[in-house]
């Protein structure tokens, strides 16, 4: 049995769903695979029990039978938080061994996940680095390459690192276009002349930045006022409306894969998103449109959704959304699968950490 810890820069990287796609590739070539969020920092609740968001979503898609209390052993609830930092002693250490034990029998590799950035958990032991070194394992960094100063971001967390040799890689991902060709014409260049190995580079993604408008409902906590069997659909943008209908349709008709944010009072805009076929209608301020807009929209199969909110709340929590979209669809994960089969060396990663990978 041979594991990875998959660590990252920052918060968001995307380090969940290379975990999800390695993890989905290595089963497809026939090993077993196990997988581990050590330290929950995204706690839901499942049944009456805490357990971590992205431990839970990973679980699922990948067919994993561990009991999720194994999965993510340590909860980060304040609780916690304040024993760090009042200097209470925890049996953190035991508990992960213990289940890092159970998680590894049987399994060919395990995929194991840090905690936010490489530095979190510090205060109580755990940063990605000190977890590496308990379980006797190497790291895999994934940076989101959003800017230059990642070159900077990577490098310092080398420092962290400190031993070069527990690092074997790293990704560098959600390249955006304008910055390809700089990226591997320059950046990947110079980070191997710095000794560290770059297994892939991935770009910017929109299927992966898309939410389900069943997630929207969620975190909007709204009310679904027509089309209820449509809300699998992924919106991939937002649009607001709050111009004269007449450049409204122009307007939606070129991102017709957006959701449409105005007052439930704007009957001219209600009308111009559904001709324009918009993926959905986010109406603001619990204000409900007429029977008229909700039968129009009814025979276009359009979601419309009414929040309490106001519109400038209503995008913010929209912008937060997309921004931070998380995999729970097959087609994110069938999606996520292609790109790293496009643009990762997936033989050089497994060799990297001994794993005998049929391509």
């Amino acid at each position: 049995m041979v594991s990875i810890l998959i660590s990252s820069s920052e918060e968001y990287s995307g380090k969940s769903s290379i975990c999800m796609g390695l993890g989905k590739i290595f089963q497809d070539s026939g090993l077993k695979v196990g997988y581990m969020k050590p330290v929950g920092n995204l706690l839901i609740d499942v049944q009456g029990s805490l357990t971590d968001e992205d431990s839970e979503g990973i679980k699922k898609l990948l067919g994993i039978e561990d009991q999720a209390k194994y999965i993510t052993p340590i909860h980060l609830t304040d609780s916690l938080i304040d024993d760090a930092l009042m200097g209470v002693e925890k049996d953190l250490s035991e508990k992960l061994l213990e289940a890092y034990s159970i998680i590894s029998k049987d399994k060919d590799v395990v995929l194991v996940e840090g905690t936010g950035g490489i530095g979190g958990g510090a205060m109580y032991g755990l940063s990605d680095p000190e977890l590496a070194s308990k379980l006797g394992m190497k790291m895999l960094l994934v940076t989101r390459f959003d800017s230059i100063s990642a070159v900077d971001r990577i490098l310092c967390d080398m420092r962290i690192i400190g031993d070069t040799n527990m690092l074997t890689g790293v990704i560098l991902n959600e390249i955006p276009s304008n910055m390809e060709e700089r990226v591997s014409e320059l950046v990947v260049p110079f980070l191997e002349k710095k000794g560290i190995k770059v297994f892939g580079t991935i770009h910017e993604d929109v299927t992966l930045r898309s939410v389900s408008i069943t997630e929207i409902v969620e975190d909007l906590h709204a009310e679904v006022l027509v089309a209820p069997d449509k809300l699998d659909q992924l919106v991939e943008n937002y649009l607001v409306g709050a111009m004269e209908a007449d450049s409204a349709i122009k307007y939606f008709r070129r991102q017709p894969n957006s959701a449409v944010i105005t007052g439930g009072d704007r009957a001219d805009l209600h009308i111009a998103a559904i001709e324009s076929r918009v993926k959905c209608l986010i109406l603001t301020g619990n204000m409900r449109p007429s029977a008229a807009i909700l039968a129009s929209a009814e025979e276009a199969e359009m979601p419309v959704i009414l929040v309490r909110g106001g519109t400038t709340n209503t995008i913010e929590k929209m912008e937060q959304l997309i921004g931070h979209a998380t995999i729970k669809q097959q087609v994110k994960l069938d999606r996520v699968i292609e790109l790293l089969k496009t643009h990762l060396d997936i033989p050089a990663i497994a060799e990297s950490i001994g794993v005998e990978f049929q391509n």
